[in-house]
């Protein structure tokens, strides 16, 4: 299966787009492939697209106060982008880097909101996966006010094990909002 037949099924999983509505939508989009630890975004830089990692993992991150701070992990057969800065123009205060080399479709924001204007179809999926953005989101923050470092390592670990045993003991506490050390003693209790 190619990344575009792959997006085309993630699409499908909302709502599915006509042959023709897909042959439009394919005009729009740009293959990307990143390097292990180079960026797709920067922090200042105004986002410009949003990316369908096809193959590999990414890390969302902000400087706060010097310290480095992991906010998100993103796996294959998912979006991510600095969206806040997509949605207003504003420079991000995220970086997006790539912890494995990675394969990424990306569309930019002025053909994003072209092909809304073209199709509704389009527009429903674009507000469909805000939707489960935001409630990602909102289950993260959730989780960090009524769960414990261990259970949301666990969370994170049974989203992909194997990717996850990749990241970092840095990245990964960091993430959990513990201590290096802390995240050692719960991986030796799993």
């Amino acid at each position: 299966m190619t990344h575009y037949d792959q997006l085309r099924q993630r699409f499908t999983e909302l709502i599915p787009l006509t042959d023709a509505q897909w042959l439009r939508f394919l005009t729009m989009v740009e293959p990307v492939i990143c390097a292990k630890n180079a960026f797709l975004t920067e922090a200042g830089q105004v986002e410009q697209y949003i990316y369908y990692l096809a193959e590999g993992m990414a890390r969302v991150s902000l400087n706060n106060d010097g310290k480095d701070v992991s906010v998100d992990f993103v796996f294959s057969n998912d979006f991510t982008s600095a969206y806040s800065s997509f949605l207003t123009g504003q420079p991000s205060q995220f970086n997006i880097q790539a912890l494995t080399d990675l394969h990424a479709l990306r569309f930019s924001r002025a053909n994003l909101l072209r092909f809304y204007d073209e199709s509704h179809a389009a527009e429903r999926i674009g507000r469909l996966i805000a939707e489960q953005a935001f409630l990602r989101k909102t289950s993260r923050e959730v989780a960090f006010l009524t769960s414990t470092a261990k259970q949301r390592y666990n969370q994170l670990l049974a989203q992909n094990p194997r990717l996850v045993q990749q990241i970092s003991v840095k990245h990964l506490s960091s993430y959990l909002g513990i201590e290096p050390e802390s995240l050692s003693r719960i991986r030796r209790t799993i």
